[in-house]
């Protein structure tokens, strides 16, 4: 019994410090740190702020940006709605395949999407796409999912990018890995084998940092990728 209400205890301490970063950013325009936190809430240390901020970071709640002092991002606001001033439009450009390569996005809007800026570290450029396909559903990206794209000409080995293969006119969503004068073209999907391309023939477009995940029709934030 004790237990479970020190459980119940420390959920409602992290609400509170949720509720809290959210009070600060909408009047301060700005996160709080730890030791803000510390003294608003009257919380005995820094250390179990800290403790607190690593569980909710844990449980996608926010992120904390590198040893910022002012570092801590909220992926969800506890009320479910950002400032309206903080949201921040991102143009869509259309589909990509998570399959079977299709021709390249168009480099013109068809929409534009709002997000909360404080869901993003970097918001110079970026670019939503729409995912048509499943080849990547074990990274948790699944059809009809909106990935946010920050553009960039280079990725780590590793990293899921968005690529256009220039001798097919084409493009595709995979995780990117250089073999000497190839490319391997990585889904993430059990039943599906990668892409292997000359190197000349790839060109990365950008990054994927944030995906909004399709439930039922509705997209839903998932913090960033």
């Amino acid at each position: 019994m004790k237990r479970r209400h020190r459980s119940r205890v420390r959920r409602d301490l992290r609400q509170e410090i949720l509720a809290f970063i959210a009070r600060w950013y909408r009047q301060e325009r700005t996160s709080p740190t730890v030791r803000e936190i510390q003294r608003g809430l009257k919380i005995s240390s820094p250390s179990v702020v800290d403790y607190h901020l690593r569980r909710l970071e844990e449980e996608g709640l926010i992120a904390r940006m590198g040893r910022r002092s002012r570092g801590i991002r909220l992926r969800r606001w506890p009320d479910g709605m950002a400032p309206e001033e903080d949201l921040i439009p991102i143009p869509f450009l259309g589909p990509i395949a998570a399959g079977e390569p299709i021709p390249n996005p168009n480099t013109e809007p068809l929409a534009w999407i709002r997000i909360p800026r404080t869901w993003l570290v970097d918001d110079n450029g970026l670019f939503a796409l729409r995912i048509h396909g499943d080849s990547m559903i074990d990274a948790l990206v699944g059809n009809g999912d909106v990935i946010i794209v920050k553009p960039t000409p280079e990725v780590e080995d590793g990293e899921m990018a968005v690529v256009w293969l220039t001798d097919h006119h084409e493009t595709t969503l995979k995780r990117v890995y250089r073999e000497k004068d190839r490319v391997r073209l990585q889904p993430a999907h059990p039943a599906m084998s990668p892409l292997d391309v000359p190197a000349e023939v790839v060109q990365i477009h950008g990054k994927v940092i944030q995906v909004l995940r399709n439930l039922n029709g509705i997209s839903l934030p998932m913090g960033p990728y």
